[in-house]
């Protein structure tokens, strides 16, 4: 599929998933958990107005649409992205974590795999990296995988696979979505046996060494603030390869019977987020992450 430079090849990948793609005001959004966000790395995101949003939220039916401004020019606000920016060398991190990186690489290396070799290696690496968690969903359909893969080997390089092998074997493997010269790793996928030889730090030394050093994108970032709970990964990345928070201004628009819903639940908060915190109800964790980012839009409106 040859794609155009003034397209947005990130939103002509997600059609090419059969993902939920909608263009209002030539701005792209699309499906995400439900709702609509806007189909763009935060750095590169256009302007939106709450009445583009509106306008997206009417067309699609879903119950809000989310977004957010001032990435990078807000010094601190309740809304994040984990990135990293600058080189990237060992000499960088405490001397536990450059000895396990070392270790690692005696019996580990990283490169860049093609498509067709995720198609053939991927999803074992994901059956196996779910055992380590008690979620029946957390492995995506075969079919939606497959589609998945085959859409990235259509469209270029918008997706690209980073993995970490021993000998021939893939063992662990990063899915990054490239967009104006940054990077986003929306998932990583490791296969516990391999953990207790480093894999993980392996993995990650080799792609912040190849977007920052080899390619010197902008940044890399594993994603936004999690409404729902606290990821142990961006702990981790934070604590171990340097990365921080850059903050932003998050901004939703609901739908007429959702925004009542939500108005209507919003001052019994603090109970649903300490139930959410002693019971495993796919529900009520969805709630308890709605009234968590409607708390994190109104602090974002004193800014």
């Amino acid at each position: 599929m040859a794609l155009k430079d003034s397209d947005n090849t990130f939103a002509q990948l997600l059609k090419e998933q059969d993902n939920y793609v909608l263009t209002v005001e030539g701005i792209d959004w699309y499906e995400y958990r439900g709702f609509m966000v806007p189909a763009y790395l935060p750095h590169c995101c256009p302007e939106i107005t709450s009445e583009i949003a509106a306008s997206v939220v009417r067309i699609s039916g879903r119950p809000f649409a989310r977004w957010d401004s001032g990435f990078g020019k807000v010094q601190d606000s309740q809304w994040w992205y984990v990135i990293r920016k600058g080189t990237w060398s060992l000499e960088q991190c405490s001397g536990n974590t450059r000895s396990k990186i070392r270790r690692g690489r005696k019996h580990l290396y990283v490169r860049l795999i093609n498509p067709e070799e995720v198609q053939k290696w991927g999803y074992d690496v994901c059956k196996r990296a779910a055992t380590r968690y008690d979620k029946s969903d957390f492995v995506p359909l075969r079919d939606a995988y497959e589609k998945k893969v085959r859409a990235a080997a259509r469209c270029g390089n918008v997706l690209q696979f980073f993995g970490v092998f021993s000998d021939d074997k893939l063992v662990g493997y990063s899915e990054n979505y490239i967009l104006k010269n940054a990077a986003f790793w929306e998932s990583i996928w490791y296969n516990p046996k391999f953990l207790p030889k480093y894999s993980s730090y392996v993995l990650i030394d080799g792609m912040l060494n190849y977007y920052l050093n080899e390619k010197k994108f902008a940044y890399v970032s594993d994603g936004s603030r999690s409404i729902y709970h606290r990821t142990h990964v961006q702990d981790y990345l934070m604590r171990v390869f340097g990365f921080r928070k850059e903050y932003a201004i998050l901004k939703v628009v609901y739908s007429g019977k959702f925004k009542v819903m939500v108005s209507m639940a919003y001052p019994f908060r603090h109970i649903a987020w300490l139930l959410c915190d002693k019971r495993t109800s796919t529900l009520l964790h969805k709630v308890g992450g709605i009234l968590r980012q409607e708390y994190i839009r109104r602090e974002c409106m004193e800014l």
